[in-house]
């Protein structure tokens, strides 16, 4: 069997899975959610907008910008994807919703998700007298294990 067929075989599994997905949060599966998240699916680079609306614009070259930047805010909407402000300028967009830091380098840029538990809320509470806190989100500045 060629090439061809497992990449078709591999979409049709993927589609199914995105599609229980979207039902699970009482959304209709479309098109573009569909494609979004498929661009999305495993990827670990926390693409920003124009990133992910040229990725799908591979597979769909009519779908417009507005309707990817509709389609992501949806899905955030709904928790299936979460937004990681690194920059002031630009959003970049998750796909892990666990609970979860980031660290960005500022030689390359590269972000990447830092494991929850080296900073918790219950260990900010510990220090921040007099504040209840509830949830943290740390974005961490540094040179990558590349970039050393």
């Amino acid at each position: 069997m060629d090439l061809n067929y497992y990449k078709f075989k591999f979409i049709l599994i993927n589609m199914k899975s995105i599609s229980k997905m979207l039902k699970a949060k009482d959304l209709s599966v479309t098109a573009q959610r569909a494609a979004v998240m498929e661009f999305l699916h495993g990827n670990t680079d926390h693409p920003c907008m124009d990133t992910i609306y040229a990725g799908v614009r591979k597979r769909f070259p009519y779908i417009s910008r507005a309707t990817v930047y509709n389609t992501v805010r949806t899905l955030t909407r709904a928790g299936m994807l979460q937004e990681v402000l690194v920059q002031q300028d630009k959003t970049r967009v998750d796909p892990n919703v666990t609970r979860h830091h980031h660290f960005k380098c500022v030689r390359c840029g590269r972000i990447e998700d830092v494991p929850y538990g080296i900073l918790t809320a219950a260990h900010v509470g510990r220090h921040a007298k007099g504040y209840h806190v509830e949830e943290v989100h740390v974005v961490m500045e540094g040179r990558c294990k590349r970039c050393r």
